[in-house]
């Protein structure tokens, strides 16, 4: 509940609406028990009017014909007209005004976590599963929004139309009044009982709720993985497994919901009862008349809801603080990296000079070094290459740079300048990151390659796809660069992808770009004839290209070799040749390959 209360901050940002909602609120209440106080006065004027007559000498029919006592239920039925009326108009307006109110919370609400979600280091995503990502950024939302809107709505209702309509009973008949609440002392210990369940069982929930659509996002997303190793039936039973989990965990918690509601249902009858049966001996000693009867149970009638919602009131904001609560454990994960005191905002311009002095990186929670006193220096519109064996360190190096990561020790330089002081911005938009794992949106094309730019024409699309060598490609689709992919990219094949995130490098013009493994799942014409197109067009950009393949690499201005995240040679292709160490012995074993293959 801590955490659900610090949100009552929207509620001063939205302070005018909201008031007016409650006043909307109020007055509608303030209405509702004019209805009972008529049909007394009505009930009570009937009986004064038939006594007055007598029995014997008219019928009821008669009596209601009367001019007298049809004026008087006409009037009354015209006042009760009315108050229904207005009481339907304030509780529209009621709506319109706290509910809307709670949509714009939530929209500001979902917003901000988006925001935060974007900024969380990638140390977090290592260690959570993309599906209680999901959920907190989507189902506990809508369950947070239910404390501004229908929780807070259903508060006020109980408190304004209790404290009128009890007021009343009071001013009626203080004795009766006791009589008609004397089941609400148990109604509140249980509703006590009820709402610590409900909060424990609501948080276990939506744990087992988030798992449940972790295990569905990633089976989605391996869908034909799961199809090519005939794996359908064994992902349908862990699914199962886990819904079952789900199924239980819901059960229990409903089992006691469904125990409060009749509980209120009976203590509500057990008031109607003790009204009739004390009212009518208050009638018999002529303490009250019978209209104050039917008063008194429309009343109770009317606590019912209030003390219905109370149980509904109850659930909803135990429910909503136990996903305030997930929400609010990622809201205080620190984003790690991010502009602080230190960063000179006066850096506007990156050339792409890149200096690495005695760097090490260790990942969250692993124990070796992945990047062990790596130092080494690119000028800018050099082209520097890394190679090495799987797990040497080379993806692990270049994630460095656009502070993906920080490193744990040294540090890293730019045209000079620390990059921790370089405004955050500026530095990755400097960067074109062609990411090992290639990802595409499901949107178009033309939209996948446009992403990393704010403005860009159709010519600049398709030349960004021609420089990947990907252009023929598309052209050879129905709507070309209008072809919307499907998730991931499955669309397209995996040298396709690589390509179509390649051109999405090459369109932002960025001083620094960075291939990570980018040409793996192409053949090597195809590499050869993107390599040259890139050496071309990157003639004046700092290029890094991080490749298994020496045919990748020969041509840098640079390469360094890498093993266990330290840097055991460097030199250019020739050079490192001459060595006769761990290049050229690469070099051999890849050239022996081709010639097999070509066999």
């Amino acid at each position: 509940m801590k955490e659900l209360l610090k949100l009552n901050r929207f509620f001063y940002k939205y302070k005018g609406t909201i008031l007016l909602g409650v006043l909307f609120l109020v007055g509608a209440n303030a209405f509702l028990v004019w209805i009972p106080i008529i049909i007394r006065e009505t009930i009570d004027s009937v009986e004064e009017y038939y006594e007055a007559t007598g029995e014997l000498k008219q019928s009821v029919w008669e009596i209601l014909l009367s001019p007298q006592a049809g004026t008087m239920l006409l009037t009354n039925s015209a006042y009760l007209m009315l108050a229904v009326v207005i009481y339907g108009f304030l509780l529209y307006a009621t709506r319109q005004t706290l509910i809307v109110t709670s949509r714009k919370i939530e929209f500001d609400l979902r917003n901000e976590i988006f925001d935060k979600i974007q900024r969380l280091p990638q140390s977090f995503y290592a260690s959570n599963k993309t599906g209680d990502v999901y959920v907190r950024a989507t189902e506990d939302i809508q369950r947070v929004r239910e404390y501004f809107g229908p929780a807070f709505m259903y508060t006020i209702q109980t408190i304004s139309r209790s404290a009128i309509i009890i007021t009343i009973m009071i001013m009626v008949s203080p004795t009766l009044t006791l009589w008609a609440l004397l089941p609400l002392p148990v109604l509140s210990v249980f509703a006590y009982w009820v709402s610590g369940f409900i909060h424990r069982r609501s948080n276990e929930i939506q744990e087992q709720y988030a798992e449940l659509a972790g295990r569905a996002n990633e089976a989605f997303s391996s869908i034909r993985l799961i199809k090519a190793y005939s794996r359908e039936d064994y992902e349908a039973e862990r699914f199962r497994k886990e819904s079952e989990i789900y199924r239980k965990k819901k059960l229990r918690l409903d089992i006691v919901e469904s125990l409060f509601h009749p509980m209120l249902s009976l203590l509500i009858g057990i008031s109607i009862v003790l009204v009739i049966w004390q009212g009518g001996v208050m009638v018999i000693d002529g303490i009250i008349t019978v209209g104050n009867i039917a008063e008194f149970i429309i009343y109770v009638t009317y606590l019912t809801w209030p003390v219905a919602s109370l149980g509904y009131t109850i659930n909803l904001i135990q429910r909503s603080a136990a996903s305030q609560e997930r929400i609010a454990k990622m809201m205080r994960t620190p984003d790690e990296i991010n502009d602080d005191e230190e960063t000179d905002f006066e850096v506007s311009e990156i050339k792409g000079d890149i200096e690495f002095d005695s760097v090490s990186f260790r990942y969250p929670g692993a124990e070796t070094l992945a990047v062990d006193r790596v130092s080494f220096s690119i000028k800018a519109g050099q082209t520097a290459a890394f190679v090495g064996k799987t797990g040497s360190g080379k993806t692990s190096l270049v994630q460095l740079l656009p502070r993906l990561f920080d490193p744990v020790a040294g540090t890293i330089r730019i045209d000079g300048t620390d990059i921790k002081k370089i405004p955050l911005g500026l530095l990755r938009k400097s960067i074109g990151f062609v990411p090992q794992d290639t990802f595409l949106f499901s949107d178009t094309i033309g939209e996948n390659i446009s992403f990393g730019v704010e403005k860009v024409t159709q010519q600049e699309i398709e030349k960004a796809a021609e420089q990947a060598q990907v252009l023929d490609n598309i052209k050879e689709f129905d709507k070309q660069f209008d072809t919307v992919l499907g998730e991931r990219g499955i669309t397209l094949s995996g040298g396709q992808k690589q390509r179509t995130s390649i051109a999405r490098a090459l369109i932002r013009k960025a001083p620094i770009v960075i291939l990570d493994d980018s040409l793996s799942a192409v053949d090597t014409k195809t590499e050869y004839a993107i390599l040259q197109h890139l050496r071309k067009e990157l003639s004046k950009q700092t290029s890094i290209i991080i490749s298994h393949r020496i045919s990748s690499v020969k041509d840098a201005d640079i390469i360094f070799v890498l093993r266990d995240g330290s840097i055991i040679e460097k030199g250019t292709h020739e050079e490192l040749l001459l060595t006769a160490g761990f290049y050229s012995n690469m070099n051999k074993k890849q050239l022996l390959e081709q010639e097999l293959a070509e066999l």
